[in-house]
This record gives structure tokens, sequence and C-alpha cells, in this order.
């Protein structure tokens, strides 16, 4: 008997998208490269029979885009953006991208059952609401976004791995250095805490806090480690903060400065870190 086929829309809000990477890579991305990468790793999965992409195209920076998405067979969908004053301050733009996206999405899911997959471009916590709607509903869900402006509800909605554009790209997230692999004892016991504390360590020099969500998808960590670090109070679990969505703060772990281990682990390897 012939496997089910896998019928998948691909819903990109390319203004999160375009912005991520300009505002924290400085990089100006490429639309038909962008398109061309994203189509082919959705497209790993099976059969990509809705592409649609969401941004105000009026706007200068996007001038040209919507040729190029055509030109890869992706559908650019108008979305208006208004400036809203903030404490009497200056004026802010507000965009609809996402919300026009989550429409949409909902739309397809009652009218094409025939559709199994969704594959979310977008790394905004708004879009918490759409994917367990859609999980709901018995629906396959794939994120795709910048790690680095991830926020972690979304990581922690969707099974599978996320879809790194900043991999994509051949980009080093912000902040990623190379860390030595932790390793656990055969019999499930601690790991070596001393290439746990030396790794997170590293990232604090980095980034202004080092969110659960990254360090979930390093190979040298698991939820086991996270779990136990806090246990043992060597690590610090707390809130900060989420960059893009602030009525949604994320998690964020650091270490425990006053605890002995912490303090006689980087004074030994200090040299090594």
């Amino acid at each position: 008997m012939a496997d089910t086929v896998n019928n998948i829309a691909l819903f990109i809000d390319y203004e999160n998208l375009h912005y991520g990477l300009v505002n924290q890579y400085r990089f100006k991305p490429s639309a038909a490269k962008l398109a061309d990468l994203i189509l082919a790793e959705v497209g790993k999965n099976g059969n990509t029979l809705i592409k649609k992409a969401y941004a105000n195209w009026e706007k200068q920076e996007f001038k040209g885009v919507q040729a190029s998405l055509k030109t890869s067979g992706i559908e650019p969908a108008s979305t208006l953006s208004k400036k809203t004053p903030r404490a009497g301050k200056h004026e802010t733009w507000k965009d609809s991208a996402d919300a026009v996206l989550l429409l949409d999405a909902l739309q397809t899911m009652f009218e094409r059952p025939d559709i199994n997959e969704f594959a979310i471009v977008t790394g905004d916590g708004a879009a918490l609401d759409l994917i367990q709607r859609l999980r709901s509903r018995g629906k396959k869900v794939r994120l795709c976004a910048l790690e680095s402006a991830l926020a972690q509800e979304l990581t922690e909605a969707v099974e599978d791995e996320v879809i790194s554009i900043e991999k994509l790209l051949g980009i080093e997230p912000l902040g990623v250095a190379t860390p030595p692999l932790i390793t656990f004892a055969p019999s499930g016991g601690d790991p070596d805490w001393q290439k746990v504390i030396c790794n997170i360590a590293e990232a604090e020099q980095h980034y202004p806090f080092v969110g659960c969500s990254f360090l979930k998808r390093q190979p040298w960590f698991t939820q086991q480690v996270l779990t136990h670090g806090a246990a043992l109070g060597i690590l610090e679990i707390y809130r900060v903060p989420n960059p893009n969505t602030p009525e949604r703060p994320t998690s964020a772990v650091r270490l425990k400065q006053d605890n002995q281990l912490v303090i006689s682990t980087l004074v030994a390897i200090k040299s090594s870190c």
C-alpha cells in the first residue's frame, strides 16, 4: 500500500524574516535566494501546494521582492501598515503581516483537508496560537526562523526541529561558539559539570542573555542538564523580556555565581574556556 502523500502549505512572514536579518546581522537578504532555500528545505517533506509570503510590499525596502518571489512560485500577499504613537513620542510602524498570515492559515486548515503539514516562517511569539490551533486539528507544523530571534514558546509548541535560517544561509547565529561536547556517565548520571559551566560561561560572553531555547538546540545541551543544574544550584532559570513580543517574556539561563562548584570550576578552567 502506497504511503500517504504529504501535502504542505508554506506561509512566510516576510517582514519578520527581513527585519530580523537586517537588524541582527546587518544582512540585506536576497528574496530569490531566501525563497529557493526555504522551498528546497520545506519540500524535502512532501509536495508544497500552497506558497505565500506576507508583507506591505509598498515599502521601499521591498521594491522588487514581489517579482522575485513570483519567479520562485511564491504568491506575495499584501498587508497594511499604520503609524502608531508611543506615549507622545515618535511614531512607529505597526505591521499586520502576522495577523493576515494567521487568518489565511486557519482558512486553509478548514478549506483544504488535503493539506496535512503547515510550514510557518516566523520567529514571532504571536504565532503560538496558530500553531496550537493547527496541531489541535491534527496538522503537522514545522517552523522556519532565525535562531537568534525565535520565541521560546514557539520552540516548545512544535515537535520537529526548527529549520534554522542561519544554517540555510550559511551564516553563524549570533554568539554561537563551538563548545566541547558534554558527556554523561554510562549509567545516566551526572554530566561533566566543568564542561557545562565552561560552555555557558562562553555563551554569556556573547549574549545579553542565554535563552533556554537556544541551549536546547545545541548538541552539547539537553533538558536533563538544565533540570539537574537548576536543582543543584549551578544554574538559575529566569524570565527576560522577549524583543519580538514584550508581552510574552522568555526564559533564560545563567550561572549561579555564588555556587562553590561554579566558582572553583571557572577558576580551574579559566585558561581553557
